[in-house]
C-alpha cells in the first residue's frame, strides 16, 4: 500500500461494499488521478511498475512451463494450443500476473516442478532444434540434461526454491516422491536407487530453506513464522463450509476485488472443467503408461494443494482461488485431456474460445462495476414536474421506481437478482460547485407512519461510487440508475416507501429537502411500492364468525381475542381477494351488554404499513389491534368492520352471502 499512495487514496471503508452480493456497486478501495499515474514514472511508482513487469515475466515462465508439460503428452492436433491457453487465459491468473505478489514465484517453480518430476520418471528424447524460438522451453527440451545421479539435486532445487516463495511449495517433496515411487513399482529402479535419489531430493530441498526455517526460529520461536502470521491476520471461529468451497472454484476463474464477474462468465470456464474430469474418467483404460504417470503427478499435486487450501482455510478464512494457481499447470493438463479424450476437434474449439473469453471477462467485469454513469444535456424535457432540492447542491429533475424480478439477470449476473431488484433511474443536476463529495442515501422505509424500519439502506457515493460530486459538472445532468437486489428479509409482504436524501460526508447530517413551495424534511419520497415477502401462516383460531366478505374485494378469514393482561389484543388475518384503490380503515370497538361502546382500537391493516390499496389477490395480512377495557367496564362483544379512511364510509361486509347488520361482524361475544 505504501507504494501505491503518492497517486492513490483509499475511499472511507463505510462507501465500500466489500463482499456484499447484495450491494453490487462501490467496490473500489482506492481511487487514483490518472494524471499522476501516467509515465514515465518514478520513485516508488517506477519500482511498482518495475515489479510488475517482472511478474509478468514470472507469468510467461509459467506458460513456457505449462507448454513444456503439455508436450510431454505427445497428443497431436491442437492439444498444447488448448492447454496452454487454459492457463494463458484464464481471468484470474492474467489479473494476478499484472500485480505483485508472491503466488507470481511459486507458480512458475511449481509448474516447472512437474515437468523435472515428470522426466525424473522418464525422459523423453531429445531433439536438436538449432532455429527454434521458444527460448526457454526449446532450451530445457534441447539440453541434454545432466546424468542420472544429478537430476534428483535439480528437483530438490526447484522444491526448495517453490518453499521458499510459499510454503506450499514445499508439497512438490511430495510429487517427486510419487514420481520416484511409480517408478520403483514399474521395476525401472531399484529400491537402492529410489531411496539414494530421494534422500537427495529432500537433503537439496532441505538445505536450501534450512536458513529460512533457522532465521524464522531465532526470530519468533516458531520454524514456519505460521504462528506469529496467524496472530495478526486471526483465527476463524467455524468451520469450513461448502460455500467456500463455491467460491473458491469462481475465484480460481475470475475474481475482480471485493467482488465477482457476473456469473455468466463462468459458465465456460465451469464446463470446461467438469467435462475434462468427465473425460479423463471414461477414458483412462485407453491412456498408455506414460501419460497415466503425467496424469497422475498431476493429479497428486492438485490433491496436495487442495488438501493445503483446506488446512489453511480451515485456520484463517482464504477462499481465493488464486491459492490453487500452483497447480495451474496441472489443471490444465487434466481438462484438455479429458475433452481431447472425448474428441480431438474441441482443441480448436477450446483454443479458439478461451482468448475471447478472457477478453469478454476482462472487459465486462471492470465495465459493470466502475464504469461512471452517463451524462446528458439538460435541454431535453425532464421526467419530473417539480425539481427537488437537497440544499443548495444537487437537484433531483427526474426519477423512475419499479420492482421486478430480471430473470435474465438471474442467469447472467448473479444469484442475488433471482428475488426482487429495486430499479431506481435518478437524474441529478449541480446546483453549483459542491465541496465534497457527499454520500447518497436511498432507502425502503416501511410505509407505517413515523415507523423507521428498513428493508433496504444503500449509503455510498453517487454513480454507483463512481462519480463523486465534488467533480460534478454544472452543465450537464447526470442520469444515475441502480439495480439493488433485494437482501432476505424474515417480515411479512408490506409496502414501503422508496426515499432518497444526501448526508454530508464528515458530519452525516442529511440536507434538507424542498420543493419549490414547501419542504420535504431530510428526505424525498419518490414511491411507495409493495415487496413481496413472507405470508403469514394460517393460525388455528377456527373463529366460527369467519370467513367475512367486505365489498367483494377484502375477506376476515379468521380473528381471534386474546384477553389475558391488559389491553386486550384482537388480531384479524386478512386476505385479499381483488384490487381496490381503497384505503380502508380497520374498525374494532368493544360494546357493553346495553350496547354501548367501551372501548376503539381503531386503525390500518399493519398500523398503515401494507395499505388495503396495495393488496393485490392472494395477499394474507395479519393485523394486531389494541382494545384499553375500563377496569369497571363488563364487554358483551367486539365487533370489527372496515371503512373508507377518506370518506369513513363502512365496506358492506356479509357472511355467506348474507349482509351483517351494522357491516360489523362479532367475532367475540360473552357466554351467556
Amino acid at each position: 500500500l505504501p507504494l501505491v499512495q503518492p497517486v492513490a487514496h483509499e475511499v472511507p471503508a463505510q462507501l465500500v461494499a466489500c463482499g456484499s452480493e447484495y450491494v453490487p456497486y462501490n467496490k473500489a478501495v482506492w481511487r487514483h488521478s490518472p494524471a499522476a499515474d501516467a509515465p514515465p514514472w518514478s520513485g516508488a511508482l517506477r519500482t511498482l511498475h518495475g515489479l510488475r513487469f517482472f511478474s509478468t515475466l514470472l507469468g510467461v515462465a509459467t506458460l513456457c512451463g505449462a507448454y513444456t508439460l503439455a508436450r510431454r503428452l505427445h497428443l497431436g492436433g491442437l492439444f498444447v494450443t488448448m492447454a496452454v491457453g487454459a492457463v494463458a487465459f484464464n481471468p484470474q491468473f492474467l489479473l494476478l500476473a499484472a500485480g505483485v505478489n508472491n503466488d507470481n514465484v511459486v507458480i512458475p517453480l511449481a509448474t516447472w516442478g512437474l515437468v523435472v518430476a515428470y522426466d525424473q520418471w522418464r525422459l523423453p528424447p531429445a531433439r536438436w532444434r538449432p532455429f527454434a524460438t521458444w527460448g526457454l522451453v526449446v532450451a530445457y527440451d534441447q539440453w541434454r540434461l545432466p546424468p542420472a545421479r544429478w537430476r534428483p539435486f535439480l528437483l530438490g532445487l526447484v522444491c526448495g526454491a517453490s518453499a521458499l516463495s510459499k510454503l506450499s511449495g514445499l508439497g512438490l517433496l511430495g510429487v517427486a516422491a510419487l514420481a520416484l515411487l511409480l517408478r520403483w513399482v514399474q521395476r525401472r529402479s531399484t529400491l537402492r536407487r529410489t531411496v539414494t535419489e530421494g534422500a537427495a531430493i529432500c537433503g537439496t530441498a532441505v538445505a536450501l530453506i534450512s536458513p529460512w526455517l533457522l532465521r524464522n526460529l531465532r526470530l519468533y520461536g516458531d520454524l514456519t513464522a505460521l504462528g506469529p502470521m496467524l496472530a495478526k491476520v486471526g483465527l476463524r471461529a467455524t468451520g469450513l463450509d461448502w460455500g467456500e468451497v463455491r467460491l473458491l472454484v469462481l475465484s480460481y476463474w475470475g475474481q475482480l476485488p471485493c467482488s465477482f464477474y457476473p456469473r455468466g462468465i463462468y459458465w465456460p470456464y465451469l464446463i470446461l472443467t467438469v467435462g475434462g474430469v468427465v473425460g479423463i474418467a471414461l477414458s483412462w483404460r485407453r491412456f498408455r503408461q506414460p501419460r497415466k504417470v503425467l496424469l497422475a503427478i498431476c493429479a497428486g499435486w492438485l490433491a496436495v494443494i487442495s488438501a493445503a487450501w483446506v488446512h489453511w482455510t480451515s485456520t484463517t478464512p482464504a477462499p481465493g482461488g488464486r491459492l490453487l494457481f500452483p497447480a495451474i499447470a496441472a489443471v490444465s493438463i487434466l481438462c484438455s485431456v479429458g475433452w481431447h479424450a472425448a474428441r480431438p476437434r474441441w482443441d480448436a474449439v477450446w483454443g479458439a474460445l478461451l482468448p475471447v473469453w478472457a477478453l469478454v471477462a476482462l472487459v465486462a467485469g471492470p465495465v459493470t462495476i466502475y464504469l461512471p454513469p452517463p451524462t446528458y444535456s439538460p435541454t431535453p424535457t425532464p421526467r419530473a414536474t417539480q425539481p427537488v432540492a437537497f440544499g443548495d447542491a444537487v437537484a433531483l429533475v427526474g426519477h423512475t421506481v419499479a420492482l421486478r424480478t430480471d430473470h435474465v439477470a438471474c442467469l447472467l449476473s448473479s444469484r442475488a437478482h433471482c428475488g426482487p431488484v429495486l430499479d431506481v433511474a435518478l437524474d441529478w443536476q449541480a446546483l453549483g460547485p459542491i465541496d465534497g463529495d457527499l454520500t447518497l442515501v436511498i432507502q425502503l422505509v416501511s410505509a407505517a407512519p413515523g415507523s423507521t424500519d428498513l428493508r433496504l439502506n444503500y449509503n455510498y457515493w453517487p454513480g454507483r461510487g463512481n462519480l463523486r460530486t465534488s467533480v460534478w459538472p454544472e452543465d450537464r445532468i447526470i442520469r444515475d440508475r441502480y439495480h439493488l437486489p433485494l437482501p432476505p428479509y424474515d417480515g411479512p409482504t408490506q409496502a414501503w416507501d422508496v426515499s432518497v436524501a444526501f448526508t454530508e460526508p464528515h458530519t452525516g447530517v442529511r440536507l434538507p429537502v424542498r420543493t419549490a413551495v414547501t419542504s420535504l424534511g431530510e428526505a424525498a419520497v419518490l414511491a411507495r411500492i409493495r415487496v413481496p415477502d413472507n405470508e403469514p401462516a394460517a393460525p388455528a383460531w377456527a373463529n366460527p364468525s369467519t370467513p367475512v366478505s367486505f365489498d367483494g374485494r377484502l375477506a376476515l378469514v379468521d380473528a381471534a381475542v386474546i384477553r389475558t393482561g391488559s389491553p386486550w389484543q384482537v388480531k384479524l388475518l386478512w386476505e385479499g381477494r381483488a384490487r381496490t384503490d381503497q384505503d380502508f380503515v380497520t374498525f374494532v370497538h368493544a360494546y357493553s351488554p346495553r350496547g354501548e361502546l367501551i372501548a376503539t382500537g381503531d386503525g390500518p391493516p399493519m398500523d398503515g404499513a401494507f395499505p388495503t390499496s396495495d393488496w393485490v389477490p392472494g395477499d394474507r395480512v395479519l393485523s394486531t389491534h389494541s382494545l384499553v377495557i375500563p377496569l369497571e367496564a363488563i364487554v358483551a362483544y367486539v365487533g370489527v368492520g372496515m371503512y373508507d379512511g377518506n370518506t369513513g364510509e363502512r365496506a358492506t361486509t356479509s357472511f355467506g352471502g348474507r349482509p351483517l347488520a351494522d357491516d360489523t361482524v362479532v367475532i367475540w361475544a360473552r357466554e351467556p
